[in-house]
């Protein structure tokens, strides 16, 4: 996604094992034709070697981490990173793990509301009623 026509992804990395079988379909993902099937249906993302490529908007790269899950981490222009785990997950649905992230605008998820709190002892004054500190008289009453 894009803010102002800007695309707000800078860099996508995709973390896998080569040994383990919960990287199955993220490996399958990594060497198949659907990772540049990926890159070439997306046209903010160009595929480099490393962040710092001064021709590329977006760089996209792989690392093998053995005995790590896999997982996709995605960096956006406003410094934060999400990322998601692919565990077990076949290679399309890898896909569209990458494809969500490419298109947010990697702002913060808001935070749950909080509960209220509720006492177990009561108010010493009371409960608050609309006569409380006025007397009975309405605030907007004139003289």
């Amino acid at each position: 996604m894009s803010i102002r026509g800007v695309p707000q992804i800078r860099a996508l990395a995709l973390y896998y094992c080569d040994v383990t079988g919960s990287s199955k379909g993220a490996k399958e993902f990594a060497r198949s034709g659907l990772f540049e099937e990926f890159l070439r249906r997306s046209s903010t993302i160009k595929a480099s070697t490393s962040a710092s490529s001064e021709d590329a908007e977006t760089a996209f790269a792989t690392f093998v981490k053995r005995g790590r899950d896999p997982h996709v981490r995605a960096t956006y222009a406003n410094g934060n990173s999400k990322t998601v785990g692919l565990k077990n997950l076949s290679a399309l649905e890898c896909e569209r793990h990458c494809e969500a992230l490419a298109n947010e605008k990697g702002k913060p998820g808001s935070r749950p509301m909080k509960s209220r709190h509720f006492t177990k002892a009561p108010s010493v004054q009371g409960r608050w009623t609309p006569f409380t500190f006025g007397g009975g008289a309405p605030y907007d009453a004139a003289p």
